[in-house]
Parts: C-alpha cells; structure tokens; sequence
C-alpha cells in the first residue's frame, strides 16, 4: 500500500484531499483511471494473487533475499525499489523469523520505516515504526526511526518521549550517543517553540500498552 500511495501523483493527492463529497465520483475515477493505466498496480495485483509470492505465503530464505536487495538500494538512494524489496520481504518474512536476534518483521518495518522517511512519506514512517513496536516493543531503533519522524513532523513533544524510550531500551554506548544527539535536536526546538510546541501523543494508549509489554518482558 505505502508503494502505491508514493506512485500516486501529488496533483491527484491534491485533488482527492481538495474535494466535495459530490466531487467524490469524479475523484474516484480519476483515481481509477491512474490504477488502471499503472504497470506498478497491476504488478502488485499479480503479486497478490500469485501462490508462490501471496500473503499467506511465508518463505524465509525469500524474505532475507529481498531485504538484502533493499539493503543495496537504500544504500544507492534507490528509494523506489529499496521500498518495493522491504515491502516484499514484510510480506513474506514469517512473524517468528529473527535476524541477529532481533525480529525480522520488526527489522523490516524499521528499515521501510527509513526509506519513507527518506522520501518524504513521514506519516507513513510513522505507521511502519508502530508497527514494528507491536511486534517488538524493545526494538530501540524502532522507537528512535519514530522520534526522528516525529521531529521531521514538528510533534515534540511525542518525540522527545519516543527517543527517551529508546535511550532507555539502547544497550550499546555509541547508539546511546546517537539517541541523546537527536534528543538534544528535539528539547531545543520543543524549547523553541514554546507552548505551541505542545502537542499530544496521538497514539498515547497504545504506547501504554507497548511500555507495559516492555516492563513484562525485561
């Protein structure tokens, strides 16, 4: 889904987030028409429903092979494609799979998480890092990939708490470093901006749940 909405042209976003409920027929078809003239969709419609590649299909050696990918062309800033091999890895990764002791899904969601925020698509970062956090609550970097989009998106306030979080759970002293670094971005512009800095957590009960998981799991 995160693949299709960044092929989406931003004169149609545009449209769509401009329009009427009685524009909505039009903006539907307009919308329609871009699907149905993409070779992008109707890959991933393939994708769907192939049985070699289908949701339900879980292929360990495949995922690891399509992260190794993404790994290559996020390191190249190919986005798009580093975008699409982390998608198709997520999809087929098993929720059980480990990558160096951390939970490949987790891992993955992480390293999506980072190439949408390289292209800009800080909302959908943000989705990703929940994501891997429901899956593996300890994930520190998960929690720091969070605070930096959080920062990117002027929400201080959530940030300075999801890079706290993340200090908390670092185990090594140079990611620690790397953690108190962005903090330290994060408390000046939050000091910046004064009261109209403040701004609430949006997913506030939910991150109750992932620090009481957290506390159990210690």
């Amino acid at each position: 889904m995160e693949i299709l909405k960044s092929a989406v042209p931003d004169a149609l976003k545009l449209e769509i987030s401009n329009s009427t409920p009685a524009q909505l027929p039009s903006t539907s078809s307009s919308l329609l028409h871009f699907f149905h003239h993409s070779p992008l969709f109707h890959q991933m419609i393939k994708d769907l429903t192939d049985p070699s590649v289908a949701l339900c299909c879980k292929d360990r050696s495949a995922a690891l092979e399509a992260k190794l990918k993404g790994n290559e062309c996020f390191s190249k800033g190919d986005y798009p494609n580093a975008l699409l091999f982390y998608s198709q890895a997520v999809r087929l990764a098993p929720v059980d799979m480990d990558d160096v002791e951390i939970n490949m899904v987790a891992l993955l969601y992480v390293n999506r998480a980072s190439t949408l925020q390289k292209m800009g698509l800080l909302l959908e970062c943000l989705r990703d890092c929940s994501r891997a956090l429901r899956v593996s609550p300890r994930y520190a970097k998960a929690w720091f990939r969070r605070g930096k989009a959080n920062i990117s998106l002027g929400k201080f306030v959530d940030a300075i708490r999801d890079l706290n979080i993340s200090l908390k759970v670092e185990i090594s002293s140079s990611g620690k470093r790397q953690i108190e670094a962005e903090l330290m971005i994060a408390l000046d512009k939050f000091k910046g901006m004064g009261s109209s800095g403040k701004k609430i957590n949006e997913n506030q009960s939910e991150d109750r749940g992932l620090m009481s998981q957290m506390s159990q799991t210690k």
